[in-house]
């Protein structure tokens, strides 16, 4: 049986032009079929700017976080932080 992480990301839109549905789009259709959304909410951040929270289910496998990484670094007009890795 796989074990699995509960990946928390925040991403930050570039500039208020950022369409933060659109990133999340675009995000569910870059992943894997082994890494999945299981949740996601837009929140204030300052100044009438939204950030993206996304709730991830990983495999525990070293090299599917390093894939999350990367699809993360790949966003266009925003930036991603990886808040918490939690085993579950």
């Amino acid at each position: 049986m796989t074990a699995y992480n509960a990946v928390i990301v925040e991403i930050y839109p570039d500039d208020t032009d950022t369409d933060l549905e659109r990133v999340l789009k675009d995000l569910k259709e870059s992943l894997p079929d082994d890494i999945e959304i299981k949740d996601h909410k837009i929140e204030p951040l300052a100044f009438g700017i939204n950030k993206l929270i996304i709730a991830f289910l990983v495999p525990e496998k070293e090299e599917k976080i390093r894939q999350l990484e990367e699809i993360l670094n790949s966003i266009e007009g925003a930036s991603a932080e990886i808040k918490s890795i939690s085993r579950i």
